[in-house]
């Protein structure tokens, strides 16, 4: 049983990130970021350089948000890569602790829009909850996430300025929320977030992702 979750947390931790779309890299956390894209992808020999560049980052400029929810997804992919089931849920556990205090310090501390960088094509305080929200939802039932992860997609997502973030940067983002609704058996919300996608852009892959997601729930 440890061995079947442990080979789902692997499918989880690599496809958490897949989606996301990639950009020009213009800051020090961007170019971090992009690294974790790839370690995320498969790339077990960049993780370690991930995690390290990321505390170097909150040790040279302090603990911020977007930084403590990506060092603990670091650690969660430490997870993933490790080779006995006892380390694998030693380092998710840690990782998710290291995300739940990033989202802790994001609600200590709001800023106005105007004040957040723009990360990935979207604000930083919105992408450090999406990806929260993304890793919360697709780990298996044994870390009693899904509920906070799906709590999170449920207030991000009414925010109306987070419906004016460019569509190419979050519609991974609505991909994955929609993943989640179905997974809730949450059918009505799961077709409101389709048709929010289709008004935007149609024939994006992640709409008709969610498309084939939806006509399948």
């Amino acid at each position: 049983m440890i061995q079947m979750i442990a080979k789902k947390l692997r499918v989880v931790l690599v496809s958490t990130l897949l989606l996301v779309p990639s950009f020009v890299q213009a800051s020090e956390i961007e170019a971090i970021i992009n690294l974790y894209n790839q370690a995320a992808s498969g790339d077990e020999a960049k993780v370690e350089t991930v995690y390290q560049q990321l505390e170097n980052l909150i040790e040279a400029e302090g603990p911020q948000p977007l930084t403590m929810v990506y060092l603990g997804g670091t650690e969660t992919l430490k997870g993933r890569d490790a080779w006995m089931p006892w380390n694998k849920m030693k380092y998710v556990e840690q990782g998710l602790a290291k995300i739940d205090k990033g989202l802790d310090m994001l609600d200590a501390n709001p800023l106005s829009l105007a004040d957040q960088r723009v990360i990935s094509g979207i604000h930083e305080y919105y992408l450090a909850q999406a990806i929260s929200a993304s890793t919360f939802t697709l780990l298996p039932d044994m870390f009693n996430y899904f509920e906070r992860g799906y709590d999170i997609y449920l207030s991000l997502l009414e925010q109306p300025e987070f419906a004016k973030e460019p569509f190419a940067a979050t519609a991974w983002i609505y991909g994955f929320a929609v993943q989640a609704a179905i997974r809730a058996d949450d059918m009505p919300q799961a077709r409101s977030w389709l048709a929010q996608m289709q008004q935007q852009d149609a024939n994006h892959p992640q709409t008709l992702k969610a498309i084939d997601l939806v006509n399948q729930g």
